[in-house]
């Protein structure tokens, strides 16, 4: 077999193939032989069937399935012998039946990753926002720590709902032409600017605890933000179903030792404040990371294999699917103006994939085991496992390899930090990459419509802090959210 090469840009290959006829020869009778062990026909003993009968019946197909094959087999081999980096399978130009006597030849195009030669990428000009920590966000955070301790107790000495509740409740109805069915649905009486519906915790204090079947009707205001409920008229049939009583706890150096993280008030309100640094150090790292990662790509507008960009477009739409709630019975498509309008920041993406792992082998940069173990570790303790169970589960699924990946970017990114100029400023605008991923999210969102939760109010939604909330009387205390 012999293989040659050309270029055709710098991110694509035309091979040109030839396999001589003795090969090809040999090729066609292994196929025939494997077909007369198989076909059987009128009139011949399976096995017995003459060559001549099965290329008069089955010549086409077989010299159709020999050509494919050598044709897999041609780029196999170009691939190999002249060490190209395909990320793509070949588009064929050329390739002639197979003819008695004459070499099988055929030429393809076939795109690579091409070589990256990175410009300079040392002294990058960045910008860092200040770490600051207001005392806003610490009184926000110490909030939600009281709310994590508060107690529900069963409701004595009052026979009706009274605004320190909270209750699970059944509703039916309507709001406007939409029905409505929740069969269980908590209500924080205390905290109506939470409620799944406005005005429905107003009109639920004051009612029996043991109310059954109860109509009300509730207007929601004109101004509502969500325009499908805006001026609507709700009429509702509720039944309390359970109630228990808040018992919230003084902000106070008792409920600090409760917490089991401070001794006192003012100690906790230290230990806060110095976790919400930790977490905003972490997301300035991040946003330095990024804007290292456009300006990289601004330097070096290195040529992109089309197929990687093409799989990279498909990628961000899979991702808005899941972001927009789309049942993965939704057939929706992908169609060409919006495949255009996520192009531009799935080219940049590309290219820093590129550009990233270009550095990396440059720079000697690998993910080392010692650093594999230790993410491992700590992914484990944020999801209360095992270790060694979770590395295994992750071998199993293929996500180790991917972690990998993962922790060589983040080292690449950093040493891009290391050898950059960082400034403490706030950053004029966000970095180049997330402008237009934001771009072409807003863009694809106006081709792909409303989302399906925003065609209809069919039901009310629980709010954020009570949607996956059990019963009161499953559990006698609030699930808690993360303070951010």
């Amino acid at each position: 077999m012999q293989v040659t090469v050309e270029d055709v840009s710098p991110v694509e290959k035309k091979l040109t193939v030839s396999v001589p006829w003795n090969a090809v020869d040999t090729r066609m009778g292994e196929a025939f032989r494997e077909l007369t062990r198989s076909v059987q026909l009128k009139g011949f003993r399976k096995g017995k069937v003459p060559r001549s009968v099965l290329e008069r019946m089955f010549g086409k197909r077989v010299r159709a399935e020999v050509a494919g094959q050598l044709v897999r087999e041609g780029f196999v081999a170009a691939v190999t012998e002249h060490k190209l980096q395909a990320v793509s399978e070949p588009r064929v130009e050329d390739a002639p039946e197979i003819q008695s006597g004459q070499p099988f030849s055929f030429t393809a195009i076939v795109e690579v990753r091409g070589d990256i030669a990175v410009g300079e990428w040392k002294g990058m000009t960045l910008g860092r926002r200040p770490l600051v920590v207001g005392d806003d966000a610490v009184a926000m955070a110490l909030e939600q720590l009281r709310r994590e301790q508060t107690e529900l107790r069963p409701i004595e000495g009052r026979e009706e709902l009274a605004a320190t509740d909270i209750a699970a409740v059944s509703i039916k109805g309507t709001i406007g032409e939409h029905q409505v069915d929740r069969p269980q649905m908590p209500v924080d009486l205390s905290e109506p600017e939470r409620e799944p519906l406005p005005g429905l915790a107003a009109a639920l204090i004051g009612l029996p605890i043991k109310t059954t079947d109860q109509r009300i009707e509730l207007t929601i205001p004109a101004d509502h933000p969500d325009p499908d409920l805006a001026g609507r008229t709700a009429s509702l049939t509720v039944s309390v179903l359970d109630a228990r009583q808040k018992d919230v706890p003084e902000l106070d150096d008792e409920l600090a030792k409760d917490t089991g993280r401070a001794e006192s008030l003012e100690e906790l309100r230290g230990v806060v404040r110095k976790e919400l640094e930790a977490r905003m150090e972490l997301d300035i790292q991040e946003e330095v990371r990024k804007e290292a990662l456009a300006e990289l790509v601004k330097r070096n507008q290195i040529p992109v294999a089309g197929s990687l960009v093409e799989r990279s477009i498909d990628s961000k739409y899979a991702r808005l699917r899941q972001l927009f709630g789309m049942s993965p019975d939704d057939d929706r498509e992908l169609d060409g103006e919006l495949r255009d309008k996520l192009r531009d920041s799935a080219i940049d993406d590309v290219r820093g994939q590129l550009l990233l792992d270009a550095v990396a082998t440059q720079e000697g940069i690998e993910a080392a085991d010692e650093d594999l173990d230790d993410r491992v570790a700590r992914l484990a303790r944020s999801q209360s496992q095992a270790p060694g169970r979770l590395r295994a589960d992750m071998e199993r699924d293929g996500r180790l390899d991917s972690l990998r990946f993962q922790i060589r970017q983040e080292k690449t990114l950093d040493l891009l930090v290391q050898h950059a100029e960082v400034t403490e400023r706030e950053p004029a605008s966000a970095p180049e990459m997330a402008a237009g991923e934001a771009a072409a999210s807003e863009a694809a969102s106006e081709a792909m419509g409303p989302r399906p939760d925003e065609g209809a109010p069919a039901e009310p939604a629980a709010s954020a802090e009570t949607a996956d909330a059990p019963a009161p009387h499953e559990n006698d205390e609030t699930d808690a959210a993360e303070s951010k």
